[in-house]
């Protein structure tokens, strides 16, 4: 696929934790109801509103690139229903949220109720 050089340096990004997850995610956030998500704090730094990301599928294609619009920090305790509705996933209720990433940050051994997490919440500003 032809791929805009301005975006050769820009990290990429896939959503989940398996291919089909990647690429199930990359759609909701192509059809604009995946609108956030979240990481654990890690020693990388942490990402800043404007900076932009390339989304790739399960088979690492580019899909669309993001803008992040918002930065907060929050323990998982703390996130509320309207970071999970805006992470769009399951049925996007809280309970899911909490269900499904406690599963994911356990599988790689870094989940605690108090661990803290960047949220970020983001724009599509061009699809491929």
């Amino acid at each position: 696929m032809a791929f805009p050089e301005k975006y050769e340096d820009v990290e990429r990004w896939a959503f989940g934790d398996t291919e089909r997850q990647a690429d199930e995610l990359a759609k909701l956030v192509l059809d604009g109801i995946k609108t956030a998500t979240c990481s654990n704090l890690d020693g990388e730094g942490i990402p800043q509103t404007g900076d932009i990301f390339i989304v790739v599928d399960g088979k690492n294609e580019p899909v669309c690139v993001i803008e992040l619009t918002k930065v907060d920090m929050s323990t998982y305790e703390q996130v509320d229903e309207a970071h999970a509705l805006a992470e769009g996933e399951g049925d996007r209720t809280l309970a899911y949220w909490r269900k499904e990433h406690k599963r994911f940050f356990e599988e790689y051994e870094l989940f605690s109720p108090d661990m803290t997490l960047v949220l970020m919440h983001f724009k599509v500003i061009e699809k491929f």
